[in-house]
């Protein structure tokens, strides 16, 4: 049975790159124009943002083509003239594909994947094979959000991922891109949308998306979104639970000038799926389980999570060529997790534990953006300048009191059993919590783009931050950082539709503290070393073609770590280094034929590890090569039935920090419809899928317990079971 699969792999291991690469561009068509800058838009956005779009959202390609993308302080910029690799997942997407949760959304990235810690609702997003931070690298309108958390992809207008080095744009973080959250804003026109959906084995879901303005001359306006999604998931006795509250509001205070508030409240309950699996350095991985038997996971087991997020933005056009912004945002959130863990023995069985919270930890987040962009014409080159600051202060609570483990037995890994509540039933041994840490990081940011003429522009931007790490308590310390981060681009555009770049970008991020080691003393334990300093070499080509975007990209990614050497000192003295190529294309190829697919091909390795074993070894977790290809088709007699596909492949990883064992490459194949008609005269669409078609079982997230390959045990989660998802949505 396994020399088919196998096979089947290799052929669909080779039939993406090559659907991705057969493109079509027709080199006779029209050039594509790029969109126009955001303040030659300025005065169209004056008064309404967002606009009644959804009139063609039913039809194939919907939302799959994007012409601008959100570059943080440089705002809204041609996809086209922007030095950087990026991908937009829109709303659009998000429903005709039934979105649930972020990583439903980084699938679609061939540069993406999610370190599931904690689970895939709890993971750390990642681009480039380098591991995410908690908060630096994910932001909801600009401003910083908790990562580590379960997010309402329902609210979301789009995404926008920066595959680079962002530390010239928002300041200090991990080199592993930028997560851009757009929320939904007012409509132009009233939007009263329905949505009611079935999912796993019995989860029904309520949807309310309502837009509009108010008063006499619409001066407010506002978004919405009302979600209540509950019950049984993919697996048998399992418990999902999503609830959604969240509103924005406008008001346009003059032609020029616009207020934005917005407010969400988001509770995510996820029982009885299966738990993480451990295991040592000289264990091998065995294949992925099939996690819809029980015992993988165990109903009383599971997350209890509660986000509230906040925020304010004053937005003025002084006129056409000058705009500023300013915006302060608030989160709090609450993980409780009840976990279980599946601990593979040498002798192949696993040990369950469960560990039940004392309470739920907390993460509370103050953030902050200031900016101001402007254009100068002069009698040479144009000018795009941006001048800003952003930055974030995040204050940790733990429990108060220490969790309760409980072993719960052993089982054969292919057969497990599902065990009794060991504890008192409750989800939290007690309440309370205290303050531990506080992170404070603010940038100081200034940029130009220079455009000397049809053909030669480029970019240069500049940001100095300031980080302040303190701990609270008997053993309280202040670490204090300051760095700068540039970044530095040329392009040129042989044709109008063309354009071409190089690129360099350095960023730092907060160094590590030195560990205590009793047993082996650290001769600098407790010194906080220097601020780490990520650098990256880019260069890439975009393309626009009669609707058709080609875009590549190829890089080198470089990230220093620290470790004890044989001296006893802690200091940075490794690297992981990532070089890879990216392919990317978007449109529509034939008629009523439409595709977003993308290709990474990386070589991530560890280089000058402490241990020879680790030296020049794959990073843990991260496939060479990884590609997505989703299509959707409609026949012009039938525009408002469409049939969808989208066929995902990972490559095999590695499983260890010596490379001794991997995880199998794997196929996934999700197929669906949907079909756009009118119900009592109001627009309604039907959609239905289903999510791995062939119930291919595989690992979907693994990581090593630590970055700088100290040959750390690793954990690993399983992806998920075939899943049918079905909705019914009406405009009233």
């Amino acid at each position: 049975m396994k020399a088919p699969k196998k096979n089947n792999r290799k052929k669909a291991q080779w039939l993406l790159p090559a659907l991705m690469v057969v493109v079509p561009p027709v080199l006779s068509a029209e050039p594509a124009t790029s969109n126009v800058s955001e303040r030659a838009k300025a005065a169209d956005v004056m008064i309404v943002k967002a606009e009644h779009r959804e009139a063609n959202a039913n039809l194939a390609g919907a939302g799959m083509v994007t012409d601008d993308v959100e570059i943080g302080p440089l705002g809204k910029r041609s996809r086209l003239d922007t030095p950087y690799s990026t991908t937009t997942v829109t709303e659009a997407m998000i429903a005709n594909q039934q979105a649930k949760n972020v990583n439903d959304l980084l699938k679609y990235s061939a540069s993406s994947q999610m370190q599931a810690r904690g689970g895939i609702d709890v993971g750390r997003p990642q681009s480039r094979g380098m591991q995410g931070d908690v908060l630096a690298n994910s932001r909801l309108d600009g401003l910083n959000i908790i990562s580590t958390t379960a997010f309402p992809v329902e609210m979301l207008e789009r995404l926008d991922v920066i595959n680079s080095l962002t530390g010239a744009l928002y300041g200090p973080a991990s080199p592993s891109g930028q997560f851009n959250f757009t929320q939904k804003r007012p409509t132009a026109q009233t939007l009263n949308r329905f949505t009611v959906g079935y999912s796993g084995k019995g989860a029904a879901m309520g949807h309310a998306d309502l837009g509009g303005h108010l008063g006499d001359e619409n001066q407010f306006g506002y978004r919405v979104n009302l979600l209540h999604d509950e019950g049984e998931g993919s697996i048998s006795n399992s418990t999902l639970r999503r609830q959604l509250a969240s509103v924005a509001f406008d008001w346009n205070i003059s032609p020029d000038t616009v207020l934005e508030m917005n407010a969400s409240e988001y509770r995510f309950r996820k029982m009885g799926y299966a738990g993480g699996f451990s295991y040592g350095p000289t264990i091998q991985l065995p294949s992925a389980p099939d996690v819809t038997k029980q015992g993988y996971g165990q109903s009383f087991a599971g997350l209890d999570l509660v986000t509230k997020t906040a925020s304010t933005r004053l937005k003025h056009y002084f006129n056409n060529n000058w705009y500023a912004s300013g915006g302060v945002g608030y989160q709090t959130t609450d993980r409780g997790m009840r976990s279980l863990s599946n601990a593979i023995q040498k002798d192949g069985t696993v040990t369950s534990k469960l560990t039940q919270p004392y309470s739920a930890g907390r993460f509370k987040v103050l953030s902050n953006t200031l900016q101001l962009n402007g254009h100068i014409d002069t009698a040479g080159p144009s000018h795009d300048v941006v001048f800003s600051t952003t930055g974030y202060q995040w204050t940790n609570y733990a429990a108060l009191g220490n969790p309760k483990p409980y072993t719960l037995g052993s089982s054969a890994f292919d057969a497990p059993r599902p065990y009794a509540d060991p504890s008192d039933g409750r989800f939290y041994v007690g309440s309370g919590r205290y303050k531990s840490s506080r992170t404070s990081q603010q940038a100081i940011t200034a940029g130009d783009t220079i455009t000397f003429n049809d053909r030669w522009s480029a970019m240069g931007v500049v940001s100095q931050s300031w980080i302040t790490f303190r701990t609270f308590g008997s053993g309280g310390d202040v670490q204090r950082d300051t760095g700068t981060s540039p970044t530095l681009s040329l392009m040129y555009k042989p044709l109008p539709n063309v354009m071409t770049y190089v690129a360099y970008a350095d960023s730092f991020e907060q160094g590590d503290t030195a560990p205590v080691n009793q047993l082996n003393p650290v001769v600098n334990e407790g010194q906080a070393l220097k601020p780490y300093r990520s650098t990256q070499y880019e260069a890439g080509v975009k393309s626009q073609w009669d609707g058709l975007n080609l875009n590549a990209a190829i890089f080198r990614l470089e990230r220093p770590f620290a470790y004890v050497a044989s001296d006893n000192v802690f200091r940075e003295q490794g690297n992981q280094v990532n070089t890879g190529l990216e392919l990317m294309a978007d449109g529509e190829v034939l008629s009523g034929l439409h595709l977003y697919g993308s290709m990474t091909l990386l070589d991530p390795k560890l280089k000058d590890t402490a241990l020879a074993a680790t030296r020049d070894k794959r990073v843990v977790g991260v496939p060479k090569f990884q590609a997505n290809l989703l299509t959707e088709y409609s026949h012009p007699s039938a525009p408002n039935l469409v049939y969808m596909a989208n066929l995902h492949y990972t490559g095999k990883r590695a499983a260890n920090d010596t490379n001794t064992t991997w995880a199998d490459s794997f196929v996934t194949l999700d197929l669906g419809t949907r079909y756009g008609f009118k119900l009592y005269d109001k627009p309604a669409a039907l959609r239905v899928s289903l999510n791995n078609v062939t119930n291919e079982r595989y690992w979907a997230s693994i990581f090593p317990g630590k970055t700088d390959g100290s040959d750390s045990a690793a954990s690993a989660f399983a992806g998920e079971p075939r899943e049918i998802r079905a909705s019914l949505t009406v405009d009233w």
